[in-house]
């Protein structure tokens, strides 16, 4: 349908351009025995196959809530003329390879970004779409086959079919330089050509009080071509903390069009502070993973909301994305609720061996999902730190080495937003002279000695840090926490009670903000989420319930009294 408007963006991003979600029912079936690729599942789907909701995760179905491996999805679409066909995939757990009619169209590892597939001239009539998902991870893996999360399986996010002209716009990249409230802004669109002939076409661009040129532009047949327009925009009214400013930018070529938007705020390190438009931020937070028992990693907009009000309701004004890119319906609405984000790619490495960090595929995995990240999400303002990896051993070279790419593919893509990451090695790290800020993860008080050995452990980080030029960098608490039960409460702490939670989250926050050095905190974590416990492996064996009891909510979002101690913390004046 033209102008759809699905809920992959809490906006519409094209009014020209036809849309439509293949989001419903889809078949499906599981392929324990992985023979589905030998027996040509692509060319004749099995006959026994169920039904299935697109998007979901297939562990949350009876019958699967373990299972890990290979399935098999299925749905038709029509055209009602030739047209050239673009397949959006917003998220699939975590190898995919696409069919349409039998044919393959590729190949995508990753289950927490955007991919897309073109397909040009696409006869009229119906056509099948069979994708094969599998869910298994392994040593070369982000995340790896151990990780502090359920990986689960499926088709996580929405399907989207595209209808493109001949000449389309594939990309569209804001770009601006803020000299008091005028913004300087430059936009890159990318241009690309299904046509068998030359094309000249008129691209045009305007936002709230500007129209960029029209510029024409001459594109070769089957060819890409690429080109900047400039204005400048006065009196813009900057993106903040709790006032949401938000300019949305209409681009269109010819018979195609792009809607996006973004808001005007800069973000930098000075005097050891960080400073969001000038000014000094102190950060309060959680980490939140976009999961829920009913519906895993298929997270429904209207608890992305409820989400959204409890983090307002507690105090916060920052969120970290654990571990993973979260969806861009999660990351629009922190764009227009003035909350900030820490959004960072699945490489959480507390058991990740040095052959695992000296892997030349496991770095490409990284890179690549930097890059879908990173392009995926730009324009957002909410979004003031990329993070590069989480609990990986910094001690070591071969962290140092894949620190080295992953920090230089950041800065290589975007100069405007600070570079960050999460260390479990504090006193020992070798890798905080490559960061702007520096994420420190710690739990005394449940894995390690009582609260009080964090006053300990930050002199010996402040230390490490200055024998590396890293004295002057920001610091933030990016984990520290204790496990509480819903409802297990008693007359005094003890381990696995909400009062134990709740102690330890008070004294810790108590240390930290008296410290001049820290700048902000992320309590680890929102809400309890499941975890990979197995009676095969030794890993997670203190994960009550199979979950990680850390939250300050439940999994169904009930709080625990620590929620409300660190709401009376959060809400006070610092």
């Amino acid at each position: 349908m033209k102008g759809a408007f699905p809920l992959i963006r809490t906006f519409q991003q094209h009014s020209l351009r036809h849309t439509r979600l293949l989001d419903g029912l889809w078949d499906f079936i599981t392929d324990p025995g992985n023979v589905g690729i030998m027996e040509q599942w692509h060319a004749k789907f099995p006959s026994d196959s169920r039904k299935l909701v697109v998007p979901s995760c297939w562990n949350n179905e009876l019958g699967y809530y373990d299972y890990i491996g290979a399935a098999w999805y299925r749905t038709y679409f029509d055209t009602a003329q030739e047209a050239n066909i673009r397949l959006c995939f917003e998220g699939i757990l975590h190898h995919a390879d696409v069919y349409v009619d039998g044919h393959h169209l590729g190949y995508h590892f990753g289950g927490y970004t955007q991919f897309s597939k073109v397909i040009p001239h696409l006869a009229k009539g119906k056509h099948e779409l069979i994708i094969r998902v599998d869910s298994t991870l392994d040593w070369q893996t982000l995340p790896t086959d151990i990780a502090d999360w359920y990986s689960y399986g499926g088709i996580i996010r929405s399907v989207e079919l595209q209808e493109l002209p001949d000449v389309y716009i594939e990309s569209l990249k804001i770009d601006y330089q803020l000299e008091g409230d005028t913004a300087d802004i430059q936009l890159e669109v990318k241009l690309n050509s299904l046509s068998s002939v030359d094309s000249q076409i008129i691209v045009s661009a305007s936002t709230e009080g500007l129209a960029f040129s029209e510029s024409p532009v001459h594109i070769a047949a089957g060819q890409s071509s690429q080109l900047s327009l400039r204005g400048s925009l006065e009196n813009i009214r900057k993106w903040d903390v709790g006032h949401p400013e938000l300019y949305m930018f209409t681009v269109q070529a010819g018979e195609d069009d792009l809607i996006d938007r973004t808001g005007f705020r800069t973000i930098e390190v000075n005097n050891s502070q960080i400073l969001l438009n000038g000014k000094a931020l102190y950060l309060q937070g959680v980490n939140r993973h976009e999961e829920h028992p009913e519906w895993g990693f298929a997270f429904p907009p209207k608890l992305m909301l409820k989400d959204l009000d409890i983090l307002t309701d507690m105090g916060c004004n920052i969120v970290r994305g654990s571990h993973y890119p979260q969806s861009q319906f999660w990351i629009d609405l922190l764009d227009e609720h003035g909350m900030l984000l820490w959004s960072e790619i699945p490489m959480w490495g507390c058991f990740m061996s040095k052959e695992t960090l000296a892997s030349p595929l496991f770095a490409e995995r990284g890179l690549q999902m930097l890059d879908e990240m990173i392009s995926r999400d730009y324009h957002h303002p909410s979004i003031i730190f990329w993070g590069a990896h989480n609990e990986i051993d910094t001690r070591t070279d071969e962290a140092l080495t894949l620190t080295k790419k992953f920090v230089s593919k950041i800065r290589s893509m975007d100069t405007s937003r600070l570079v960050t990451y999460a260390t479990m090695h504090p006193e020992e790290d070798i890798v905080l002279s490559y960061f702007d800020v520096i994420g420190i993860n710690k739990y005394y008080g449940w894995y390690q000695g009582n609260v009080n050995g964090f006053r300990d452990m930050l002199q010996q980080y402040y230390q490490n840090a200055e024998s590396q030029g890293a004295s002057g960098k920001p610091v933030i608490m990016s984990e520290f926490g204790a496990a509480g039960i819903f409802g297990d409460a008693g007359w005094e702490p003890r381990l696995f009670s909400e009062d134990y939670q709740a102690d330890v989250v008070q004294q810790a926050l108590q240390i930290f903000r008296e410290d001049p050095r820290i700048v902000g905190t992320l309590i680890w974590h929102f809400a309890d989420i499941r975890v990979d416990v197995r009676s095969d492996r030794p890993y997670f064996r203190d994960r009550a319930r199979s979950f990680n009891n850390k939250g300050l909510l439940n999994e169904y979002r009930k709080p625990k009294l620590a929620y409300r101690l660190v709401k009376e913390i959060y809400r006070s004046k610092n």
